[in-house]
């Protein structure tokens, strides 16, 4: 489990908010915390869009307006060049290309380093894929013209299953070394790791595969990171149950990325689509981060609307 969790700021509402909201909307940092406070939270997820510069002003300007940084979404800071401008990235940390891997993991340690100074819980870390072609935009396209279940569905889901699974094992051994490093990195900081439930099919680690990361990193600070979104649209792909992964790693999850889904359409502010919002509470615990990951076109009142209905469903209660 997680190690309880006591926040430093005195207010009653859980919920966190990302900044995949409005972080690449605003130029200064500042503005950034300004318009999450104005909308009533006092906690919020720094995501990947802010190189090292820019994460400093953000923290000042969180310290300044009573907000706390409860998590980063690695890499954060972004890789830059000699010149401070804009590296290269991808998910590299399960790539067989061992400077890419390396890269990567050299990078998100560095996110960690940056939240222990931040004083920021935890870590989402995407942990890479299996170099398999992906073929879930072909999956959607027959559910929507063939109907899930359907024989033209399960048949293109099975063989972009045994794809995944003939070419994952190169991937997933780096990427579990990756990942042991990073718990290494951790280890003895305040920091813990959330390796996310990822959105596509082909990517690591799977609903099954989640296991083998947490074994093999047994000891070190390293948890599961559930996202709501993402488990929707696998189970609306036809590959797992949504809520599978909570039964069975809700007891080892960090924290949970809360967002609303219709079909293959996440990243709505809850209310919006069709997310079961009841199952979930039932899962958040005291200490999990509670984020809010929303796409830009979200509204300010859709937000306050989404909050009103995590707690009509006891989201909160916890």
């Amino acid at each position: 489990m997680p190690v309880p969790y006591t926040s430093r700021v005195n207010d009653p509402s859980p919920f966190g908010l990302s900044t995949s909201w409005n972080g690449t909307r605003h130029h200064r940092p500042a503005d950034v915390v300004a318009e999450h406070r104005q909308l009533g939270f006092r906690r919020l997820e720094a995501y990947a869009h802010f190189t090292p510069d820019q994460l400093r002003e953000l923290g000042q300007a969180a310290r300044e307006a009573g907000v706390e940084i409860t998590s980063l979404h690695s890499p954060c800071p972004i890789p830059v060049d000699d010149q401070g401008g804009r590296a290269r990235w991808g998910d590299w940390l399960a790539s067989t290309v061992e400077a890419e891997r390396t890269y990567a993991v050299e990078w998100v340690k560095r996110t960690i380093d940056a939240a222990a100074e931040l004083g920021a819980r935890g870590i989402v870390i995407h942990l890479g894929n299996t170099g398999v072609f992906s073929r879930q935009g072909a999956v959607f396209e027959s559910v929507a013209r063939h109907g899930r279940g359907s024989e033209q569905h399960r048949a293109l889901v099975a063989q972009a299953w045994t794809e995944r699974e003939n070419r994952k094992g190169p991937h997933l051994e780096a990427g579990l070394r990756s990942i042991r490093a990073l718990g290494e990195h951790a280890r003895g900081t305040s920091v813990s790791l959330g390796v996310e439930a990822r959105d596509g099919y082909h990517e690591i680690p799977s609903l099954d595969e989640v296991a083998d990361v947490l074994t093999a990193c047994e000891g070190l600070p390293v948890y599961y990171w559930h996202d709501a979104g993402h488990g929707a649209k696998l189970e609306y792909g036809g590959f797992v149950e949504h809520e599978e992964y909570l039964r069975r790693y809700g007891d080892r999850m960090l924290g949970m990325h809360i967002h609303d889904t219709r079909d293959h359409h996440d990243h709505q502010a809850p209310g919006q689509a069709d997310t079961d919002f009841q199952m979930l509470a039932r899962y958040l615990r005291p200490e999990t981060i509670k984020t809010l990951e929303l796409n830009a076109r979200v509204t300010p009142d859709q937000i306050t609307r989404a909050v009103e209905l995590l707690h009509e469903v006891g989201a909160d209660a916890a």
